[in-house]
């Protein structure tokens, strides 16, 4: 890595944990609203922290996705809902650089244009039909768009005729205004970061703002100035898996410090223990709680290292690596949900009140835990069956 992305990564990094507290402090303002303030969408957009994977042609760092885990984690360790906001706002920059020709990428960026994206592939609703230069969108929904409310462009994915007699997956961009928001996003945990459903009625969609997500996976639609940039080298399959447990390391630290204050304040109940800290249970509660962080932080960065070293180097990740890898994701959720429960375990019964701040991490992270994407024993048993040379049960790969 150059001096000058060591700066940038230094800088970025610092930038997320110089505002934990502020985001700790405002955590059950925005679990009551269902929404990230203003005010924190400004913190992150002049911090840069919405642009870490965003082409520096279009004003962005265009980092690597070590300096994206570790800024991701930083925020989650503040506030989860904001955590997963600059998670999925971040990899949005990396699919749609690689997915678009010139004309989309210039429509959507403009010159300099401080942009949000948000979006989700699968539709619930979608009535599409091929039409002169493009396509009508009759009718179409989509379920879980996060960061909704603050996007500027929506990606969505649909089904086309693929020629053949059967469909395939393709990728559209909107502009805010030809899209509607809706009000449902009525949840548990990452109440703020506005995952609501998105609709669109009667739109006209260009041409050149549809790209065949088998033709982008291959690069088909890349422009020049971003070919032999690493970063949009990166293997999609993982780098979209990467997204959706990127926040789990940082909410499990957040668990860790909350109890930690607790364990020098509070005694345990119907003992003779003034201080959870004198007990020997906390003594292994704790010590638990913590291996099983640190194993997943082991397991989280030798992924994300091997995504950019062989990005750098020009290598392609066999499917078996990227199995492999998609596992070490799995199992990083799963330890951090362990950490999670043990710590849970001497919460106590304060835990119940809704204002507590351990209860809203525990909540955000289940949420994110529970993610299709990232479910441990779905995972892991697909990288079992191709330890044992069966074909994997997912075409997801």
């Amino acid at each position: 890595m150059t001096q000058m992305a060591t700066d940038t990564k230094k800088m970025l990094v610092e930038s997320g944990t110089a505002l934990i507290p502020k985001l700790r402090d405002l955590s059950l303002e925005i679990d009551r609203n269902s929404e990230l303030s203003d005010e924190v969408i400004e913190e992150l957009r002049s911090n840069g922290l919405l642009k870490v994977l965003r082409p520096e042609i279009f004003g962005g760092y265009q980092t690597n996705m070590r300096t994206y885990t570790e800024v991701v984690t930083e925020i989650s360790r503040g506030n989860g809902s904001a955590g997963w906001f600059v998670s999925l706002s971040n990899i949005r920059d990396y699919m749609i650089s690689y997915a678009f020709g010139q004309q989309a990428l210039d429509e959507i960026f403009g010159e300099g244009q401080d942009v949000i994206l948000a979006g989700n592939f699968k539709p619930i609703k979608c009535e599409i039909e091929k039409t002169e230069g493009g396509y009508t969108i009759k009718e179409a929904q989509w379920p879980f768009v996060s960061g909704s409310p603050h996007a500027d462009w929506f990606y969505f994915g649909f089904p086309v005729d693929d020629g053949k007699g059967g469909m395939e997956m393709a990728i559209m961009v909107l502009p805010r205004h030809e899209v509607t928001v809706l009000n449902d996003w009525n949840v548990m945990g990452l109440r703020g970061s506005g995952s609501n459903s998105v609709k669109v009625e009667n739109v006209f969609l260009p041409e050149h703002r549809v790209s065949l997500d088998r033709l982008a996976r291959q690069g088909e639609y890349m422009i020049e100035p971003l070919r032999d940039i690493p970063l949009y080298q990166t293997p999609f399959v993982p780098s979209l898996t990467l997204s959706i447990v990127a926040p789990a390391l940082g909410l499990a630290q957040a668990a860790m410090d909350l109890h930690m204050e607790r364990v020098e304040k509070a005694g345990i109940g119907n003992t003779f223990y003034a201080k959870m800290s004198e007990a020997p249970i906390t003594h292994m509660q704790v010590a638990q709680a913590q291996l099983k962080i640190d194993s997943a932080e082991l397991h989280l960065y030798r992924a994300v290292d091997i995504l950019d070293d062989y990005s750098i180097r020009g290598l392609q990740l066999t499917m078996e690596e990227g199995i492999r890898m998609k596992a070490d994701f799995g199992y990083v959720n799963q330890l951090c949900k362990e950490a999670i429960d043990l710590l849970t375990e001497g919460a106590g019964s304060v835990f119940s009140y809704n204002n507590n701040l351990f209860q809203l991490v525990y909540r955000d992270f289940l949420s994110m835990h529970l993610h299709g994407f990232i479910t441990p024993s779905s995972l892991i048993e697909t990288y079992g069956r191709v330890i044992c040379g069966q074909e994997p049960n997912t075409y997801f790969v």
